[in-house]
Parts: structure tokens; C-alpha cells; sequence
């Protein structure tokens, strides 16, 4: 009895010492341990799978595989709506302006906003110096020896005024003004000067030039007219109140003469008609007569009302 109660002491006393030795730790752990669970795959990269679902699984993909992109919600960068409705329902010969110069007068022009105005001198003029009242406001160029560009700035709804100083000693004097897009005016985008020749023009640089100076100024050279070259069969068809009387031709130039009717008529603005287009051409004006250089048809415009001039007989045959 007594034994017996000695041994169940003793495993009593022995059971924490066994539970806290490594075996029975290693016990304990393995009663205790989870089953061990083998890893899966990670996913492969949807975009480089060769599944057929891949593209379904991403509808953005697909869409731009073909060419359907979203669109972008965003404000117009330039302004709508800035378009000259003056122009919708313009005139012939609209923004032409024909001026019969004499010195005495100043040349008004209508510029307008992100347009350029044209100002054409005589073929046998050249720009010597140009001087604008307000650069700022204006921008004026001189691409050719004779042809003059203005184009208003920034700011619209103001004037100035610019000078041109020509190699004859003409000088020209033009009040400009600038128009916004929305004006009720057709502005002048081709401004042609008439004029007749100095006739000292060529003679005064004909002194200055040397003896041996045997080259020409092509643009100063003199015609000779010779009255027996003179053609007057000429046919006229249209509007009589901006015809001419008579018409003449000595094969280089065009003489219309209006007599004393020049007076009380509007006079028309000249076109010569070359590969049947109406062609803008330099002229002048002599006393009661228009000179213009050329020959051939002509076509005469103003406003509504036009005349066509052609040559018959001999003239037609040149």
C-alpha cells in the first residue's frame, strides 16, 4: 500500500520535469502542428496569358486593340463664331478699291483684323521710305519694290495714318483704320494706285547716269506711240452708264475715253481678261481718258453694273 502511494508520488512529481524536456516538447509540438499545405501557382500576368478570356476580362484593352479610345471632355482652344458675315453676300469687285491719285487728297483705307490690305503703287514706282503714325497698331511691310502690306495688330477699333515716299518724289498719304471681325464693312484688301508718269522721271535719271552706263531701268523705259499702230475696232457689251465712248488700242496700251461724260460718271475698275480671268492691271488716266497697260479684252466692273470690251479685225488677229 505504502509502495504503491510512493510511486504515484513520484510520477506525479516526475510529470512537469518529463513535459518540460525537449521530448516532451517535441510531443506536445506534433500533437498540436498543422497539416502542411502544398503553395499554388501565382497567376500569370493577364496581359501576357495566352488565355482566350484574357481581352474579355479587361473590355479597355479590347476597345483599343480597335481603335476606340474614350474621348476627352475639354473647352474648344480657339474661338468660335468669328467670321465676317459682310462678306456673305459681298458685291463683285468687293474689297478692290481703284483710286485715281492727283496728290491732293488722302487715300482712306479699312483695314480689319487678321486680314491683310494690299496697297499696289504704278509699275513704275518704287518705295523709297515708309513712315506709319502708330507701328504698334499696325504692321506694314514693303515684300516688293511697288506693292506695300498692312496688317492691323492687337487691338482693333482705332487709326492711324501712313506716308510712302516714292523714287519720282510722289509722295502718297493714307488714313488707316482697323476693323474687328464683326464689322458691317467689307475692308479693302487690294488698294490699286492710278497715276500718270512723271514725265520728268526719266529724264532726270537719265542725267545721272554715266556715259558708259548703257544698262536699262526696264520699269522707267518710254513707250513710243505712233498714231498709225492705232486700232479703234473694239466691241462693247453691257451697262452703257459705265461704258467709255470709244476704245483704242495701239497694240501695247488701252485708251478708254469717256469724253466729257468723266465728269458726271462713276468710273469702273479695269480687268484685263487673260486666260478668261479677270486680271487686276496698272492704269493711269489722261485728261478724259483711262490708259490702261495692256491690250486685248477687258472686263469693266462697278458694283453690279459691267461692260466687256474685246477687239475685232486686225486686233483680234494679233
Amino acid at each position: 500500500m505504502l509502495k504503491n502511494n510512493l510511486k504515484s508520488i513520484s510520477l506525479f512529481t516526475l510529470a512537469p520535469l518529463l513535459i518540460a524536456s525537449p521530448l516532451g516538447r517535441a510531443s506536445s509540438q506534433a500533437m498540436h502542428q498543422s497539416p502542411v499545405i502544398a503553395p499554388t501557382p501565382a497567376p500569370q500576368d493577364l496581359m501576357t496569358s495566352s488565355s482566350p478570356h484574357s481581352l474579355t476580362e479587361h473590355p479597355d484593352v479590347e476597345h483599343q486593340v480597335k481603335g476606340n479610345y474614350p474621348d476627352l471632355e475639354r473647352k474648344e482652344s480657339l474661338p468660335l463664331g468669328a467670321i465676317q458675315h459682310a462678306w456673305d453676300h459681298a458685291k463683285e469687285g468687293a474689297g478692290v478699291y481703284n483710286v485715281t491719285y492727283t496728290g491732293g487728297e488722302i487715300i482712306k483705307i479699312r483695314c480689319r483684323e487678321m486680314m491683310t490690305t494690299c496697297i499696289i503703287l504704278p509699275s513704275w514706282e518704287r518705295v523709297e521710305k515708309i513712315t506709319v503714325g502708330d507701328s504698334s497698331s499696325f504692321k506694314v511691310e514693303n515684300p516688293r519694290s511697288n506693292i506695300i502690306t498692312i496688317q492691323p495688330q492687337d487691338f482693333t477699333g482705332l487709326d492711324s495714318n501712313l506716308v510712302v515716299i516714292g523714287v519720282s518724289g510722289k509722295v502718297y498719304s493714307f488714313y488707316l483704320r482697323s476693323e474687328g471681325y464683326n464689322t458691317n464693312h467689307v475692308p479693302d484688301l487690294a488698294v490699286y494706285i492710278r497715276l500718270s508718269k512723271p514725265s520728268t522721271l526719266a529724264s532726270s535719271l537719265s542725267k545721272t547716269k554715266g556715259k558708259g552706263d548703257t544698262s536699262k531701268d526696264d520699269y522707267l523705259e518710254e513707250v513710243p506711240f505712233d498714231p498709225s499702230q492705232l486700232n479703234f475696232n473694239f466691241t462693247m457689251a453691257g451697262d452703257k452708264e459705265i461704258a467709255p465712248q470709244r476704245v483704242y488700242s495701239d497694240g501695247i496700251r488701252t485708251w478708254f475715253d469717256y469724253g466729257e461724260e468723266i465728269k458726271k460718271k462713276g468710273l469702273p475698275a479695269i480687268y484685263a481678261v487673260i486666260d478668261g480671268v479677270d486680271t487686276p492691271i496698272n492704269v493711269s488716266r489722261e485728261g478724259t481718258k483711262i490708259v490702261a497697260q495692256h491690250s486685248g479684252s477687258f472686263t469693266l466692273r462697278n458694283g453690279h453694273k459691267v461692260v466687256c470690251v474685246f477687239p475685232t479685225s486686225q486686233e483680234a488677229a494679233e
